[in-house]
This record gives structure tokens, sequence and C-alpha cells, in this order.
């Protein structure tokens, strides 16, 4: 398993975004009244960062944020259960095949209440009828785990959108200028004549530094935001290519399942049965991973 993809930095660098823009407004309101202050002194000043497009982005992220730290646990457990039941059936499998008298006998004629994920009290009212009752339902919790993992994605990816359609161009907009009288860029202005920065640089715009200081400041924190995008933006494209591959494998697993049919040999089913572990070991692999993750929330 690529353990980069789960990298415990993603999350980190995600909740830094995360808390970044939750603290941004503040800083967007004194932005607004700076720039009204300019714009009354007679400049005509270039667009403004979109304080109301940011604002509401933040409350966005911060809802999906909080979705992200339920769901990682919760779908760590849903995989790590799920792939216990369907590993734990194919050992079983293997060993009834193993001691039966006559392995050129039909898989139908295995007595599914010999497994013991058919026997607990987690099978509940599923069917289990014959053996391949039994297969169809794991096929379906392998499908509902998929579907979980798909579910997944799509927090990542609500996070994904925010990031390269507002974030970006709030970064971008902070080089251009901040009017058309003259070449210095928002944030430089921001930081000498506004004394205001940005939230989470460790700075106070209040304290008396000089105005050199002031524009090395602003140099340095466009660039450590800069870092935060790319940061984030590999981290929801590793986490997007993490849940991929888990429901590719999981697919795999589940394409496994549904060749094995009622007429088939208790001999071919034992040589073809174990084919599905290295699917649902590199499952477990995932699973571990966003279980130690959880830890992150």
């Amino acid at each position: 398993m690529l353990d980069y993809l789960l990298a415990e930095k993603n999350f980190a660098s995600l909740k830094q975004y995360v808390v970044f823009l939750n603290d941004l407004p503040t800083s967007l309101q004194e932005i607004n009244r700076f720039s009204d202050s300019i714009a009354r002194s007679g400049y005509t000043l270039l667009p403004r960062p979109d304080s109301q497009a940011l604002t509401q982005v933040a409350r966005d992220n911060a809802v999906c944020w909080r979705a992200i730290g339920i769901t990682v646990p919760c779908l760590g457990k849903v995989s790590a259960r799920t792939l216990e039941e369907v590993s734990g059936f194919i050992r079983q499998f293997q060993v009834i095949v193993s001691v039966s008298a006559n392995r050129r006998s039909a898989i139908s004629a295995i007595d599914p209440l010999q497994f013991a994920v058919v026997r607990s009290t987690g099978w509940g009212n599923a069917p289990r009828a014959n053996i391949i009752d039994v297969l169809r339902e794991l096929y379906a919790r392998l499908e509902r785990c998929q579907n979980a993992v798909t579910d997944f994605k799509v927090q990542v990816t609500q996070l994904e959108a925010s990031i390269h359609s507002i974030f970006i161009r709030f970064i971008e907009s902070l080089t251009l200028p901040l009017s058309t009288e003259g070449p210095m860029s928002k944030i430089e202005a921001y930081y000498t004549l506004g004394r205001i920065g940005l939230p989470g640089m460790d700075y106070d715009p209040g304290q008396p530094y000089p105005q050199w200081q002031r524009r090395q400041m602003a140099e340095a924190h466009m660039d450590r935001l800069n870092d935060l995008y790319r940061q984030v933006s590999t981290a929801v494209g590793n986490l997007s290519d993490f849940c991929y591959r888990w429901t590719y494998m999981l697919d795999e697993a589940k394409q496994s399942l549904a060749t094995h049919h009622p007429h088939q040999t208790m001999m071919r089913a034992k040589a073809s049965m174990p084919l599905i572990t290295g699917s649902l070991n590199e499952v477990k692999s995932m699973s571990d991973q966003l279980l130690k993750m959880a830890r992150v929330f």
C-alpha cells in the first residue's frame, strides 16, 4: 500500500487550511475598512478579495471538516468489520472444503450454518438458505462499504473544489496592485499602510515594525500562503487517490466473489476463493491507516 496517500501530514495540512479560513473573516473586515478608506481618498481600487465568498467557503469547509472527522473513524471501523467477515468466511470455507469427503461435489452442498459469520447476531435477517445466499450477502456488504468510501470521497471533493476555485483566487488577488495609481501589491499595502496581517502567521500588526520589515513579512507570508495552497492541493489529491484505490480493491473483491456459482465444484472453489485475499489484505491496510488517522481529529 502507498502509505503517502494517507500520510498524517495530509490531514494536518487540511486542518491548517480550514483553521486559516475560519480565522480569515476578521482580517477581511479590516481589509474592507482599509480599502474603503483608500477609495474615499480618491484612489481607484482594483477588485479586492471577495470577503463574502471567502466567509461562506470558511463556513462550508468547517462543516465539511467536522463531517470528515465523523466519517473517518466510522468508515475505518465499518471497513475493518466487513473485511473480517469476508476473510473469516474464506478461512472457514478452505477448512470445510479441505476435509470434504468428495471435493468434486458442488459448493451448493455446503451447509451455510457451518460459517461463524452466518451464525453471528450481525447476520440479522440476511438470507442464508444456501452458500450462494451467503456469497451474495458478503458481496452486498462489500458494496455498502464501497458506497461509504464513495461518500467520503464526495466530502474530500467539496474541500478540493473550494481550494481551487476560491482559495487560489484569494491568493492571486493579494499579489495584484491595490489601485490603478501605483504598483504596490495589495498584500504589501495591507501590511505597510493598513497595518493588517493574515491570520495564523505569528504576526502582530500593532507592533512598531519599520516599513522595510513589514514589506519583508508581507512577502514571507505570501510564500507561506502559497506553500499552504500546494500542501492542501497535494493532500486532497492524495486522499482522492486513496479513495479511488480503496473502491477499486473492494470492487475487485466483489467481482471475485461473484464468479462463484451453485454448480462450481468444491475443488475449483478451493483454488479460486483465496484469490480474493490479495484485495482484502490491501483493504485491511487501508482500514488500519484510516483508524490511525482518526486520532488527528
